[in-house]
């Protein structure tokens, strides 16, 4: 069970770290497509602005070339006209039909850059459209020069070389930070993993420690008995006797709480599987509150118990349960204030049985109710320390009545008594 619960913990805190890298991942990606788009968007408002402040200056051919007009002292000969020859950055020739100065397009363009805060080398160049329709696809910063010109024929399109790093200087404080922040988590991951599984392996060590101490108490104690009941029926001096008694008592409670231990091992290991049978619980309750008779008489307490009439089973293992009823009413007895009164009612529900153990004795805060069914967990208030025992009780009656497929509960003020809820189902 213990080793199925820390693989689980680690498979989730595993499955959340994937998730937080995907995250990330996923959010950078987002977080430069938005940028890019933004930058997109700004370049192509820029080319509008600069298409639509670009002045227009119909050109007047002062040259004949080859018996046709030209523009400019170099010409091209061919039937449509005028064909100046631009430059452009980068000394790129662009043959163009377009009725504007290419400087008066270039000083639009950098004030519209300016204007959008575009800070990054470009290249314009202008194109037929042609060639871009016979491959189906158009440069992503393109622009038509239609208002400008008679025949739509012409594109600008533009270019910048610097546009990735540009990207990448966007978002690289989100990326580093990225980077830092999961190299972190992945360490303490890493870290409290490698502990939980040292801390898993120690108590699985103690674990085993305690389980062989136990068993390799269980046979010298069953020495010191029997020798014990030799011993008394040899000698016959009163005063042997008293100590012999002494012996054969402290030893039994040694084996009572040794054998405790051991079942609760073997429960949790899943080694012990529960023999059921139909039982009647106010039987067996009965037979619990006498057999502890003795322990009641030295007390001097009072044990009432309050039963149903009429007959009822239920399926059940009758040693467990036993067990379970002896623990709550030691309990009970152990950590009274003056004469116990103990009063043990038992209801029968539809379901099944409730059973509720209510006594007069120093009771649990509410601090330490929480953790009270939990194994070698001890109450440090009040007068404790003088019980003897490992705080194991508890924990086994709820492992018990959870076998049962049942439950228990605790209610319980300082000083004011205290009442364990026991419920048993048909």
């Amino acid at each position: 069970m213990q080793f199925n619960r820390t693989s689980y913990v680690i498979a989730a805190s595993t499955l959340a770290l994937i998730a937080l890298i995907v995250f990330q991942v996923t959010w950078l990606r987002d977080s430069q497509r938005v940028i890019e788009e933004q930058f997109d968007e700004k370049v192509h408002l820029a080319l509008c602005y600069a298409v639509s402040n670009t002045v227009v200056e119909p050109a007047t051919c002062n040259v004949t070339c080859n018996g046709i007009n030209s523009c400019s002292s170099t010409c091209t000969n061919t039937p449509e006209g005028c064909l100046p020859l631009t430059q452009n950055e980068e000394g790129f020739r662009v043959e163009s039909a377009i009725p504007f100065e290419r400087a008066s397009l270039d000083s639009a363009l950098a004030d519209a850059f300016i204007f959008y805060a575009i800070d990054l080398d470009y290249k314009v160049t202008i194109t037929e459209k042609e060639k871009f329709q016979s491959f189906g696809t158009f440069p992503t910063y393109q622009c038509a020069l239609n208002p400008l010109t008679k025949n739509d024929t012409h594109i600008m399109t533009i270019t910048f070389p610097e546009k990735q790093n540009y990207i990448f200087g966007k978002t690289r404080l989100m990326l580093f930070s990225s980077i830092i922040i999961l190299f972190f988590i992945t360490s303490v991951f890493i870290f409290a993993n490698y502990t939980l599984l040292r801390q898993k392996k120690m108590a699985q060590i103690n674990k085993e420690f305690f389980n062989n101490m136990a068993h390799e108490f269980r046979t010298p104690l069953t020495n010191i008995s029997l020798a014990g009941s030799l011993l008394a029926k040899k000698t016959d001096q009163p005063a042997h006797h008293k100590y012999l008694n002494v012996v054969k008592e402290e030893s039994k409670k040694l084996k009572h709480q040794i054998e405790r231990v051991l079942h609760l091992a073997k429960l949790e290991n899943g080694e012990y599987q529960l023999e059921k049978e139909n039982i009647s619980p106010s039987r067996l309750m009965e037979n619990v509150i006498a057999g502890m008779n003795i322990q009641i008489k030295e007390k001097n307490a009072k044990v009432l118990l309050h039963t149903y009439d009429d007959e009822f089973l239920m399926e059940g293992d009758k040693f467990h349960l036993g067990n379970a009823f002896r623990n709550l009413l030691d309990n009970s007895l152990k950590y009274s204030c003056g004469t116990p009164e103990i009063n043990i009612i038992m209801k029968k529900e539809n379901e099944g049985v409730m059973i509720q153990f209510e006594d007069n004795g120093i009771g649990i805060c509410k601090e330490d109710q929480s953790n009270v069914f939990d194994k070698f967990t001890r109450v440090q208030k009040g007068d404790v320390h003088n019980q003897k025992g490992f705080g194991i009780g508890l924990a086994y009656v709820k492992m018990i009545v959870e076998k049962h497929q049942g439950f228990i509960k605790v209610i319980s003020d300082l000083n004011k008594g205290t009442r364990f809820d026991l419920f048993l189902p048909k």
